[in-house]
């Protein structure tokens, strides 16, 4: 029952143990969310150009388009993956700063 009462105060983390598990879980959806911003992206760029221009020379190659779709995509990702990283970091830190201060605490 003491275990119970700990962990509803927060005077027992499960976080040490949780936290590769998000992390890996986020790692990995990361890039799945970053496809679906991009694609979103995309449609919401495509009804910004009006009907006669898409016809247009100039809008038949879409290499341009698709080349900057691409790069706003792994800016994205590359991005998120970096803030996931520093996120789970300072996680990770927090609670070893935790750990080390409950340990002085307990040796005074």
């Amino acid at each position: 029952m003491e275990n119970i009462v700990d962990f509803l105060s927060f005077r027992h983390f499960i976080s040490p143990a949780v936290l590769p598990f998000c992390y890996i879980l986020g790692a990995a959806g990361i890039p799945f969310g970053a496809w679906l911003t991009a694609k979103q992206a995309v449609l919401f760029l495509r009804k910004q150009v009006p009907e006669p221009y898409r016809a247009g020379e100039e809008y038949t190659s879409d290499r341009g388009f698709r080349g900057r779709i691409v790069s706003f995509f792994a800016l994205l990702f590359v991005t998120a993956e970096i803030l996931w990283r520093i996120l789970f970091e300072f996680l990770v830190a927090f609670l070893q700063m935790r750990e080390a201060l409950l340990m002085l605490a307990e040796m005074q």
